[in-house]
């Protein structure tokens, strides 16, 4: 009796949290089964962990974009410089699923390691939808996305387009999160450690350039928004008989 009390209770919780987790929801879509009438513009969050003062990014980008493309995107507006292997997260636990890539002359393909060019992101049709992006495993520079917009109203032609920012990006190869406050203290302090000042050269941790970001972009995804074909709402007129 008890088993069968116990089976009803968990039949009922799941139907109530059923609605609300959609476990499909979090599965990448692949290229190849997008449809032209899916196409919709992303208002896109990315904020590097673990900063304070954070370092972030808003942006729009054409959903239907690789993961490969938002890679890109991502190197170009944070600052990076394409010198690591990267990794996409999505979802959490068991349920977790993992597409990354590295640079050409790294030569590496396990596992999912260069599908990030076969899924698309059609399936963040939500509002505070999240996903990590994780630039170089050495340093571990983790990022979160957060969709802030699923169905952005953009007018503009660029397929992505960036709306807002900042702070500079950390060095390349300066040790971390770790190693990135040992350059901001150097800087408060430039006669104590010189060293690092003399291995950092020309860095300005405020700097951020909205026009500098977009002309890169502009120049990798140049190609104007193909305009979606309007669905012909006239009626057919009837043949006199």
């Amino acid at each position: 009796m008890q088993d069968e009390t116990d089976k009803k209770t968990l039949g009922t919780l799941m139907k109530i949290f059923g609605g609300l987790v959609n476990r499909s929801a979090l599965q990448p879509s692949k290229v190849k089964d997008s449809k032209p009438e899916d196409r919709r513009f992303l208002q896109l969050k990315v904020t590097l962990k673990g900063i304070e003062p954070p370092i972030w990014r808003t942006f729009v980008m054409l959903n239907t974009l690789t993961f490969l493309d938002l890679h890109m995107i991502l190197q170009e507006i944070m600052g990076w410089e394409h010198c690591h292997p990267y990794e996409f997260t999505i979802g959490t636990g068991r349920n977790a699923q993992s597409l990354g890539g590295a640079p050409s002359y790294w030569g590496i393909d396990e596992g999912d390691q260069g599908k990030a060019v076969e899924f698309n992101l059609t399936f963040l049709k939500r509002k505070g939808m999240k996903f990590t992006y994780t630039y170089d495993f050495g340093d571990s520079w983790v990022h979160e996305i957060v969709v802030m917009d699923s169905d952005y109203n953009y007018s503009g032609e660029q397929p992505v387009w960036l709306l807002s920012g900042e702070r500079n990006c950390p060095p390349e190869d300066c040790g971390g999160v770790y190693g990135y406050y040992d350059i901001l203290e150097a800087l408060k302090n430039p006669e104590e450690q010189n060293e690092i000042l003399d291995w950092l050269g020309d860095y300005d941790p405020e700097y951020f350039s909205l026009d500098a970001h977009n002309t890169k972009l502009t120049r990798i995804f140049g190609n104007p928004v193909p305009k979606l074909r309007k669905k012909n709402t006239k009626k057919k007129k009837k043949k006199k008989k």
